[in-house]
């Protein structure tokens, strides 16, 4: 199995359980927890890559 592959199915999970959850205002929470991880001494490498999944957080909220 490709990483291409385990990343796309952890991700139609994620969006999955997102839209189902009632409390729009957690899932919201999520995102925000998830962007400060991200922009954290956790998140991955240099600016650019930070940057980067920000960006692709920030598409997957909008499809909510």
């Amino acid at each position: 199995m490709s990483n291409q592959a385990q990343v796309d199915a952890l991700e139609h999970l994620l969006m999955a359980v997102l839209q189902s959850s009632t409390l729009m205002t957690e899932t919201y929470k999520a995102f925000d927890k998830a962007h400060g991880s991200l922009m954290g001494s956790n998140g991955p490498g240099g600016p650019a890559q930070k940057s980067a999944a920000v960006d692709y957080l920030n598409h997957l909220k909008s499809q909510l």
